[in-house]
């Protein structure tokens, strides 16, 4: 199993709540044509000693990520995950989340000259840090909200123990599709995401369906994106991983908080104080038509 690293990139357009999603090629062997985050697998180099000099002093404050079992990660690798959710970020989207030596927000014209290491980055990953040392960066992974944590399902032949963190997009930066692994992207209002694919205008896995609409509940709920994402920073975090059951004519996702999950097959995970509401009411027993893919 690959852990990883994906990343909710928000913005308020008019009031409205806006995540950036893109869409993987038609050709690629793993959830192609899906509608994804910015994300990737966490890399040797995400961990090593250069990389975490490469973090704020704030980096680690409030942010505790945990095991399947409910124990606590190390710091280490917690910190890991974090460089490496701002690496996919800036290979995969073009935002960077780093501040300058005197903790101010990287400024958009040295987000905007560096677009070009991009394709080096997802080459060789080593070199995201190398790039931060040349421009005496440090990756601002403070503001990182870390929003859940999605384990794809046991029969799956490549699986992903995947933390997913909501950021707000640093002003003056935009972004864009990578043009090798991801084709297009767009800012989409999460609340309008199940109508789009109900008129089958895009793909979804369920964990990225049930992450818009719980992103929707939440922005109604607290009236605002920053205020959102405050209050969010204390949010419990369990470790979600569905179970599937297969007919002959449909595939049904099985989340661990529905009725039927005890019976599905497959590896289990349910934390022994049970799941939080900002999941539970999440809907359950997705069916997927001729796709098992999960992320």
């Amino acid at each position: 199993m690959h852990a990883a690293a994906t990343v909710l990139l928000l913005r308020e357009v008019e009031g409205e709540l806006e995540v950036l999603m893109m869409r993987r090629g038609s050709g690629l062997a793993f959830m192609a044509g899906m509608w994804v985050f910015p994300g990737g697998r966490l890399d040797t180099a995400d961990a090593s000693p250069e990389a975490l000099a490469r973090l704020g002093p704030a980096a680690a404050v409030g942010v505790v990520l945990h095991a399947t079992d409910g124990t606590p990660l190390d710091s280490g690798q917690a910190a890991a995950l974090q460089v490496a959710a701002c690496r996919e970020t800036f290979e995969e989207a073009g935002v960077l989340l780093a501040r300058d030596v005197g903790g101010r927000p990287c400024a958009p014209e040295c987000v905007a000259g560096l677009q070009p290491r991009r394709a080096q980055v997802t080459q060789d990953p080593s070199s995201f840090i190398g790039m931060l040392e040349a421009e005496r960066l440090y990756l601002d992974t403070s503001s990182l909200v870390y929003w859940s944590h999605w384990i794809t399902p046991s029969v799956e032949p490549k699986r992903f123990d995947t933390r997913f963190f909501a950021v707000a997009v640093p002003t003056g930066q935009d972004a864009s599709a990578d043009l090798s692994e991801l084709t297009h992207h767009a800012w989409v209002q999460p609340a309008r995401v199940e109508e789009a694919v109900a008129r089958g205008e895009i793909r979804v896995v369920p964990p990225t369906l049930l992450t818009l609409e719980d992103l929707a509940e939440s922005h109604a709920r607290h009236g605002g994106l920053e205020a959102m994402l405050a209050a969010e920073r204390d949010r419990p975090t369990p470790a979600v991983m569905p179970r599937i059951q297969v007919s002959a004519d449909e595939v049904r996702v099985v989340m661990p908080w529905d009725t039927g999950y005890a019976s599905a097959p497959g590896e289990g995970c349910v934390p022994a104080g049970g799941f939080p509401p900002h999941l539970t009411r999440r809907r359950s027993c997705l069916v997927v038509a001729r796709s098992r893919e999960t992320r």
